[in-house]
């Protein structure tokens, strides 16, 4: 019993729960959530109940800043709940009024973790006492995961080798809801219990690691110099040969920093009597930051240059602006640690949410450079797309098709739906890049096509006026099929009409079959087709007056009007990759 106490001190967890009622309140919510979805009483699909995850979760670490803050200034508890239910409001609008919601977090999350550490120490505290308290905040986060996995994993170890000794058998419910127990009560009420109740602490209070002291002397000042030597030799052979920064120097540099200003955190109770080495070190660092910030502005200005802003891009702009801020302020003065995480977690506030946040810049800079390219290459006119004339260059293509893919995967479909052709209903767009690029006149180019490929082709009509049905019943509109390996399936693309009603378009190469509920099938050989405009081509004019294919069996009289038809020739044959073609069609009597 009393190993156990040691392990998990059951009355410091409860003054625990006294101490921070609100982010218990969260962390419970969150274990009875999961039990639900363990027993299966909601489902993980449900939208409301992975927003509510999320904000349970970011609301967690939020009132345990709020707790903080409240300590340190002598705030009331009244003051403190009035706090803490406008933050949780405004992170639940976050999760909720976003069209990108699950973005915003990616910046929050860091930024609130950067605040918890300083969260005591806003308006004043001495390096020392900022140093000790995370020291022994985050020392017991470590620890509180070791507990919780001996926990969790000594007791699923005891019910499996019940299970087997004895053959009764356990739900897999059961090991669930101990794995949730774990990470969700026990894991984070032990972290809490480890937060200092104090902020302010001496000389005597501040027993540093034996362990960290070896680190910092032999291994990480030592690295970072071998890694500062390597930059300044990469940064002279740039200035003596002149050439451009290739696209890993922000990275490169992002690591050497970072693991500089690691260092020169974790070790701070040691720089005045710490190895030479790491003296040495202090000194240097600030100043030794300058030349590599600067580069590191260059080759993150060549990028965005040259392709734009995107989250990532806007995260290595936010590491330039927080390590120049570094190098000059700490070169100047002594910095006090607190203003390391403070500064980096205003910039990453400052990146989630706004006309200047990552997410909305990166949008509006990817939509301006697509736009861009539209317009110069007649794809884009009086704000609305069409087919040029002539196809665009390859590498054209190709950063057009890799911004589309960027749009879509982000979910971006508002900053570029009005530019097609109007649906019915907004829900009627849907932004998948390689039916846009058809839209637009070519095929879809991948991002690691590194030049065009002499034997393929793709046909697209010379007009896409609009769709006339006279002399048809019904017009079945942008059926697409596209085959991506060999290995797979033959694609097969099939819609529900009216009632049992069906319309199944299946490719078997080279086969095309239309098959209507009721009704013969129509058969169409490709291969075929496209040999006749292959025939027909002439120079690189991939556009055709006529891609229609008309005919008829017993049952109709049909029409196939082809929006796009590609793939390659091999050898005799015409391998086709990928179509998308409107069918019309009349039921004869």
């Amino acid at each position: 019993m009393k190993l156990l106490n040691k392990i998990f001190p059951f009355n410091d967890l409860m003054d625990t729960v006294i101490r921070f009622p609100l982010s218990v309140i969260c962390t419970s919510t969150l274990f009875v959530i999961s039990l639900l979805l363990n027993h299966q009483a909601v489902s993980i699909d449900d939208k409301f109940i992975e927003r509510l995850i999320v904000v349970l979760g970011t609301s967690f670490i939020m009132l345990g800043i709020i707790r903080l803050l409240a300590q340190s200034q002598g705030l009331s508890r009244t003051k403190e709940y009035g706090v803490s239910i406008l933050c949780v409001g405004a992170i639940t609008a976050l999760a909720w009024l976003p069209s990108l919601w699950w973005m915003h977090f990616f910046y929050l999350l860091p930024a609130l973790l950067l605040a918890l550490m300083i969260a005591p120490y806003l308006r004043s505290g001495d390096d020392l006492s900022v140093w000790f308290f995370n020291h022994k905040m985050w020392f017991g986060v470590v620890v509180s995961y070791v507990a919780l996995l001996l926990f969790a994993g000594g007791l699923c170890t005891a019910l499996w080798a019940v299970d087997i000794l004895f053959s009764v058998p356990i739900p897999s419910e059961v090991y669930n809801d101990i794995w949730s127990f774990a990470c969700l009560i026990l894991g984070p009420l032990y972290a809490l219990s480890w937060v200092p109740e104090r902020f302010t602490f001496t000389k005597e209070d501040c027993n540093t690691p034996t362990g960290l002291k070896f680190i910092v002397n032999w291994i990480s000042a030592p690295m970072v110099f071998i890694y500062l030597g390597v930059l300044y030799a990469y940064f002279i052979k740039i200035l003596v040969t002149g050439e451009v920064p290739n696209g890993h120097l922000a990275y490169l540099i992002s690591g050497f920093i970072g693991a500089g200003i690691i260092t020169y955190l974790l070790a701070h109770p040691l720089r005045e009597h710490g190895a030479p080495q790491l003296r040495l070190f202090y000194r240097i660092l600030f100043p030794a930051m300058i030349v590599p910030v600067g580069f590191h502005f260059y080759a993150i200005w060549e990028r965005i240059n040259a392709y734009g802003i995107t989250e990532s891009r806007y995260m290595l702009a936010i590491s330039a602006i927080w390590f120049a801020f570094l190098a000059i302020a700490g070169t100047l003065k002594r910095l006090p640690i607190r203003a390391i995480p403070m500064s980096l977690a205003v910039l990453m506030l400052i990146a989630t949410i706004g006309p200047w946040s990552a997410i909305s810049v990166s949008g509006q800079s990817q939509k301006a450079r697509l736009e861009t390219m539209l317009i110069e290459n007649n794809i884009l006119v009086n704000g609305k797309i069409v087919a040029p004339t002539v196809e665009p260059s390859f590498e054209t293509r190709k950063n057009i098709s890799s911004i589309l893919m960027y749009l879509c995967q982000t979910e971006r479909d508002d900053l570029i739906k009005t530019w097609f052709s109007a649906p019915k209903e907004d829900n009627d767009f849907e932004c998948i890049a390689h039916s846009l690029t058809e839209a637009m006149g070519f095929e879809f180019v991948s991002y690691y096509s590194e030049t065009p490929d002499e034997n393929s082709f793709a046909f697209y009509p010379q007009d896409q006026h609009y769709k006339d049905i006279a002399g048809y019943d019904r017009l079945i509109e942008s059926n697409y099929l596209y085959m991506l390996t060999d290995e797979q399936d033959s694609p097969k693309h099939e819609i529900t009409l009216t009632g049992e009603e069906t319309f199944i378009v299946e490719y078997k190469a080279p086969y095309l079959s239309v098959t209507l509920t009721g009704m013969e099938p129509v058969t169409l050989d490709l291969e075929a087709f496209a040999k006749q405009l292959l025939a027909t081509q002439s120079g690189e004019d991939n556009q055709r007056d006529d891609m229609s294919i008309r005919g008829e069996n017993k049952d109709m009289l049909y029409r196939i009007d082809f929006n796009h038809l590609s793939g390659e020739t091999q050898e005799q044959r015409a391998d086709i990759q990928s179509i998308s073609f409107d069918f019309y069609y009349k039921t004869k009597p």
